[in-house]
């Protein structure tokens, strides 16, 4: 038998989990500012590389932490990075395929214990290994008479890198009044993209939050949303479904005491992808009345690229003072890091939901510094196809406070960022092997249909063709109904 090989092009998910990095470590101080207290300690991660081996992926990446402590020479901030390594099992992966993550800081804890700050975080790693190589099934035998194929069909979409770069932005924002910037973060959101005669032009939000002082040393945070408005020199086809992704990779922000502004420096990584869909011909099962055969099949998790989605969410919370702590005169510094517990594509939304963990820093009557945390839980929906049934998603958050006495009222600026996917399982059939064949009566045949059986069924049980099945009695459909009565001559 000289078999007709097809080639399958569709991307085939062979692992997707959630695996957890512990990520430890003593953050050096800065040399003559000695912390003798930790007012606030937010963070958040990045994933910097992946490399697929057998069975496994290592991943590399950093774990930024900002701190704001109290000193003898008064408040005082700074950030700390550690790097990290971690080799996720990932059964069926191999060298060349495909890897994706997707980072959350699930954890962090930060304590000063005899001068000197520990810190250790939990970072929750989601991720896909795909294997986008052709996949050899059978499309036929060569010669072969009245061979029957039974076939599905899928719909497949591909993403397609058509731009990557980071870009450096510098942003300046009013501050009047402002000498030293202690803390600082910057989120972006994007919003569309237009084509336009000199590429793709980029849109979205840059949201920058720092704790700033003034000359006599007063604290206060500053938040301001700034346009984020970048032409791509990227020439996509005309007809392409496009789609982006950016993340902030760093963000140096400082005061302009002279101009009485912030001027951030700004490393934007910049994802523009271009998404293709073909429709692909899956053989599921075959027979030949005449050439008895097995089908040898191959179990497959298909992937679909469903595109990028993006949301800004804004929550406003009114927050109460612990008890034992005094009252607030002053709000001067809120963060947030959000963490998410759930996200799963459903009927055209991909609803997420977690908490913002929240840090307050205020100041009380007395002058005296404190600060407290609440978490605050969350609620939202993203747009997502129809089809969706998998994400990898990305969150970032922004907080600014005021308030007095026992209650502050916090207002938060959340920004999720989705890849989809939709996963499909199927059987395909990747060749055949040679059997005996089985005794079929012969004669006038009466047949019953059972439920959920096809003209396909029914044919292969009898080894006979589909359309002498049609020929004998016309007007067949592919699916019958159950009890449904069909006469034929084998």
């Amino acid at each position: 038998m000289e078999l007709i090989r097809n080639e399958l092009m569709a991307e085939r998910v062979v692992y997707s989990g959630v695996a957890q990095a512990m990520v430890e470590g003593e953050i050096p101080q800065i040399e003559d500012r000695i912390a003798g207290d930790i007012l606030s300690a937010t963070g958040d991660v990045l994933l910097m590389e992946s490399a697929i081996t057998e069975n496994a992926v290592q991943l590399s990446g950093r774990v930024s932490v900002q701190l704001i402590c109290a000193g003898e020479n008064g408040p005082f901030a700074f950030t700390s990075r550690a790097d990290f390594t971690h080799n996720m099992p990932a059964q069926g992966a191999m060298p060349g395929m495909l890897a994706e993550a997707a980072p959350m800081l699930q954890a962090l804890e930060v304590t000063l214990t005899d001068g000197r700050i520990r810190m250790g975080a939990v970072v929750d790693i989601a991720l896909q290994v795909l294997d986008s190589t052709p996949l050899q099934t059978f499309g036929g035998i060569r010669g072969a008479q009245e061979l029957e194929l039974l076939t599905d069909r899928f719909t497949a979409a591909k993403r397609e890198t058509v731009f990557h770069d980071v870009l450096r932005l510098r942003e300046e924002v009013d501050a009047a009044g402002a000498a030293a910037v202690l803390q600082s973060d910057v989120t972006v959101a994007l919003r569309e993209l237009r084509r336009d005669g000199r590429g793709v032009e980029l849109n979205g939000i840059l949201t920058v939050s720092a704790l700033v002082e003034d000359k006599e040393g007063r604290l206060f945070q500053l938040t301001q949303n700034l346009p984020l408005n970048e032409t791509l020199d990227v020439f996509a086809a005309s007809d392409a479904d496009l789609h982006a992704r950016a993340q902030v990779l760093q963000a140096d922000v400082q005061a302009s005491q002279e101009f009485g502004m912030l001027v951030a420096d700004l490393r934007l990584a910049v994802s523009l992808f271009a998404r293709s869909q073909s429709e692909l011909i899956l053989p599921q099962d075959a027979f030949s009345p005449a050439l008895p055969f097995t089908c040898e099949q191959e179990a497959v998790q298909l992937c679909s690229y469903g595109g990028e989605s993006t949301l800004r969410h804004a929550i406003s919370e009114t927050v109460s003072v612990p008890n034992g702590l005094p009252e607030i005169n002053r709000v001067i510094y809120a963060a947030a890091r959000p963490v998410v517990t759930g996200g799963v594509p459903q009927d055209g939304q991909l609803y997420a939901e977690g908490l913002l963990i929240t840090r307050v820093l205020y100041e009380s009557d007395t002058g005296a510094l404190h600060a407290f945390t609440e978490d605050i839980p969350f609620h939202a929906g993203l747009p997502a196809g129809q089809d969706s049934t998998h994400a990898l998603l990305w969150a970032s958050a922004t907080a600014s406070a005021a308030g007095s006495g026992r209650a502050a009222e916090v207002r938060f600026s959340l920004n999720l960022h989705a890849s989809l996917y939709a996963f499909a399982a199927r059987k395909v059939v990747t060749g055949i092997s040679q059997c005996a064949g089985a005794e079929v009566p012969e004669g006038i045949i009466v047949y019953f249909a059972g439920a959920g059986e096809t003209l396909y069924d029914v044919a292969k049980r009898f080894c006979i063709p589909r359309e002498k099945l049609r020929a004998a009695q016309p007007g067949l459909q592919e699916t019958l109904e159950e009890g449904q009565k069909l006469v034929f001559l084998r």
